[in-house]
C-alpha cells in the first residue's frame, strides 16, 4: 500500500546497528498507573508546548525519509513547519489550525484529517491516556543518548496479541519524543524515527518557518472522536481487539463512481482501517503483511471487506470477523 506523499511528513528514524543496542529487553518493573498516565499526558503536550528545531528520519521498511521540522510554542498557539530534505520536495506548514501544503505532483487532499495531523512526529501520543494505556503495560528500561541529548528509554509492552511492541526515547526535561520504534513479534525493528539534530527550547530564529515553496492552504477534517458509532443498516459489529475504538466512518466515491465505506479504528498508538466496498468478481480471503502492515480481505455477501493496520495478522483477521452483514444482506 502507497502511503500518499503528504504523510512522508510524518517520518522519521535510522535503523543502525546502534538504533538496536540502545535497549534490551525490558526487565524492570512497571510503572504504576498513575506514574504512566503522568508520562502520557506529559509527553502528548511536549510537543505543543516546547519549542524545538531540528532534523529527523524515518524508515519503514525499503523507504527512508529525512525531514526538517522547526515548531516554536507562541502562547496559546503552536506553529511549525516541516520538509523534506531528500526526495521530492514536499513542505507543510500549520499555524494553529490552518494548514497549508506544497505538493510537486499537485495530488492535494480535499481536506486533512485532524487526528493526522496530531500524529506527525513527535506528535505520537494521544492527550487521553486511559485508552493507550489499557492495551500495554509501560516499563522506563535505561537511558540513552539521541542527537547528543540525554534521554530515558520507555517500553510499551502488549497486553494481548493483537498489538505489536513499542519502544520511545524522551527527553527527562521536557517530555519531548526524540526517538520512537515499532518492534515485531520476534522484536525485530519494523518502523523507527529519530531526530539526528535537534535543539530543544532556547532562541529559535523565525525565519525558519518561512515556506520554500508557495502552498496551498488545505481546510482540516474534524473526527467525530469516540462518541461515534458504526451506524449501517447492512452491518453489524461484534467483539473487536480490547482497546480499539471507532475514531471515524466515512463513506465516499472511488473509481468510477464506486461507494466506499472507510471505519477507522484506534488503540491509541496504531490505527487500523476497514474498507467496504461491492464486490466486483468472485474471489478468495486473502491475508498478506509487509513489514509491520497487515492486509485481509475476503468476501462478504455482495461485498469486499478488506482490513489495514499496523498490528498483528491475527487482529485484522479478528477484525474483519467481527463485521457480520445482517440477515437480508447475506445473499450471495
Amino acid at each position: 500500500m502507497r502511503i500518499p506523499s503528504v504523510w512522508l511528513l510524518a517520518g522519521g528514524v535510522l535503523l543502525s546497528s546502534a538504533s538496536l543496542l540502545a535497549a534490551g529487553p525490558a526487565t524492570s518493573a512497571p510503572l504504576s498507573a498513575a506514574e504512566a498516565n503522568q508520562l502520557v499526558q506529559r509527553v502528548a503536550n511536549a510537543p505543543r508546548l516546547v519549542s524545538y528545531q531540528g532534523v529527523y528520519v524515518h524508515q519503514y521498511g525499503d523507504r527512508f525519509e529525512t525531514v526538517r521540522v522547526v515548531h516554536i510554542a507562541d502562547g496559546d498557539k503552536d506553529i511549525e513547519r516541516r520538509e523534506t530534505l531528500d526526495g521530492p520536495p514536499l513542505e507543510l506548514m500549520r499555524d494553529g489550525d490552518r494548514v497549508g501544503l506544497f505538493l510537486p505532483d499537485e495530488a492535494y487532499p480535499t481536506s486533512i484529517d485532524r487526528r493526522m495531523m496530531s500524529k506527525l512526529f513527535p506528535r505520537a501520543w494521544p492527550e487521553q491516556a486511559q485508552q493507550l494505556l489499557s492495551g500495554y503495560v509501560v516499563r522506563r528500561t535505561g537511558h540513552a543518548r539521541v542527537a547528543g541529548v540525554a534521554t530515558d528509554i520507555y517500553e510499551f509492552e502488549p497486553r494481548d496479541r493483537f498489538r505489536f511492541p513499542h519502544r520511545y526515547w524522551i527527553h527527562p526535561e521536557t517530555g519531548l519524543m526524540l526517538k520512537s520504534m515499532m518492534l515485531g513479534v520476534r522484536s525485530e525493528p519494523i518502523e523507527l524515527f529519530t531526530f539526528s539534530q535537534i535543539q530543544i527550547g532556547g532562541n529559535i530564529d523565525r525565519k525558519l518557518l518561512k515556506p520554500s515553496h508557495p502552498l496551498r492552504t488545505v481546510p482540516l477534517e474534524n473526527g467525530d472522536g469516540d462518541a461515534l458509532r458504526v451506524q449501517d443498516p447492512e452491518w453489524e459489529v461484534h467483539a473487536m481487539p480490547p482497546g480499539f475504538r471507532l475514531v471515524k466512518a466515512k463513506r465516499s466515491m472511488w473509481g468510477k463512481g464506486r461507494p466506499v465505506t472507510h471505519h477507522l479504528y484506534s488503540d491509541g498508538l496504531v490505527t487500523v482501517s476497514v474498507f467496504i466496498e461491492p464486490k466486483q468478481r468472485s474471489m478468495a480471503p486473502s491475508l498478506s503483511q509487509q513489514g509491520g502492515m497487515s492486509f485481509f480481505s475476503r468476501p462478504l455477501g455482495n461485498y469486499v471487506l478488506t482490513v489495514v493496520g499496523e498490528v498483528p495478522a491475527e487482529a485484522v483477521q479478528l477484525i474483519s470477523n467481527a463485521y457480520v452483514l445482517r440477515e437480508s444482506d447475506t445473499a450471495q
